[in-house]
């Protein structure tokens, strides 16, 4: 499913500025949660839309977003409402009809909280037919239910932890542990810390749902 766009969703996280300006050049869409517009104006770029309630952007905030693209669509919420910034702006960036949503920001900030649920958003069933990454130029996050690929260098550390129930019948091809049929369960460490060794591994998965966490350039050559 999807349009073949990408759209590009900021958080208002720890972000690289020389990463995000790749993601801004590459995306066909921007959606802004909050704060992170600050991030992109601060590039000399623009948001498309800008959702959440506005209390880490800030009056000046919308002002400077507004100045960089009179067009920008801005969505306030009251500050107690029911989903996070986060999960705002992920349902603003579907609306679009993607193939990809890559998100930028979902790692680090204030709020170690806010950074679980947002990884954990990438379970929900309402992006699942989706691409969606959470990633910060060191390393990727993202959700397999059937299969994957794994691209990156020798020794990078792949990390696999089940979520909402056991993974079945994990194979993979690529890594220094391989699964060859094996399960993981929820609460376990065992997927931690594989590797890559080569530049390509692949992954499936039989039944359930994994978390995959690829970290760039942790190891080997």
């Amino acid at each position: 499913m999807g349009s073949g766009l990408t759209v590009l969703v900021v958080l208002n996280g720890d972000i690289d500025s020389a990463f995000l300006a790749q993601q801004v050049a590459a995306a066909d869409y921007v959606v802004a949660a909050d704060g992170g517009a600050s991030a992109v104006t601060a590039l000399g770029a623009h948001c498309d839309v800008i959702v959440g309630d506005g209390d880490s952007l800030g009056e000046a905030g919308f002002a400077q977003a507004r100045a960089a693209n009179p067009d920008v669509e801005i969505r306030r919420f009251p500050t107690a409402k029911n989903a996070t910034d986060a999960e705002l702006a992920l349902r603003t960036a579907l609306e679009a009809d993607p193939e990809r949503i890559v998100v930028v920001g979902a790692f680090g900030g204030a709020r170690l909280d806010h950074e679980l649920a947002t990884v954990m958003l990438l379970a929900s069933p309402r992006w699942r037919d989706r691409e969606v990454v959470l990633a910060d130029g060191c390393r990727d996050v993202r959700l397999v239910t059937d299969r994957a690929e794994i691209r990156g260098r020798v020794g990078d550390l792949v990390t696999l932890l089940a979520v909402g129930g056991s993974a079945e019948n994990i194979q993979s091809s690529g890594l220094a542990y391989e699964l060859d049929g094996r399960s993981l369960e929820v609460g376990t460490s065992l997927g931690v810390s594989n590797e890559l060794t080569g530049s390509t591994a692949r992954l499936a998965v039989g039944s359930g749902m994994l978390l995959l966490v690829h970290e760039h350039g942790s190891g080997g050559n």
